[in-house]
């Protein structure tokens, strides 16, 4: 395998934890030139994108969990509307803090680092076995 095709592996590997479905395309090519650094970002990037979907989900939700547990806040126009207004800027938050944290993956993945991510590595480990 050549330095192009090395460096298009490490970029692919990349951009996935930016756009989590990339890694999928990368779990289901796993060519046989794939390094063992791509493939476990291509692992950990999947993992880490579906538990920061599933995250900012439960986020988006918060609001009206809120609404419905607490009955007393459905009754008043004004409760509502505050708790979807925090609401928002929570949302807002959170999209900020999984964009900076996404990049951040990103580029220390660009610099040929070998990392791990609290709490989503081990789940990855555990999903895929790295040696097969």
């Amino acid at each position: 395998m050549n330095s192009g095709e090395t460096s298009d592996l490490e970029q692919r590997a990349a951009n996935a934890y930016i756009v989590w479905p990339l890694a999928v395309l990368e779990l289901f090519r796993e060519t046989a030139g794939a390094t063992a650094w791509s493939r476990l970002h291509a692992r950990q990037a999947f993992v880490y994108g579906i538990a920061a979907t599933l995250g900012y989900l439960v986020l988006l939700a918060i609001p009206l969990l809120l609404i419905v547990a607490i009955p007393p806040l459905g009754g008043s126009t004004a409760a509502v509307v505050w708790i979807y207004a925090l609401g928002l800027l929570a949302d807002l938050v959170g999209a900020l803090v999984v964009l900076g944290l996404s990049l951040s993956y990103r580029e220390r993945a660009l610099k040929g680092e070998l990392f791990a991510i609290p709490c989503v590595s081990p789940i990855a480990d555990r999903l895929f076995r790295l040696e097969r």
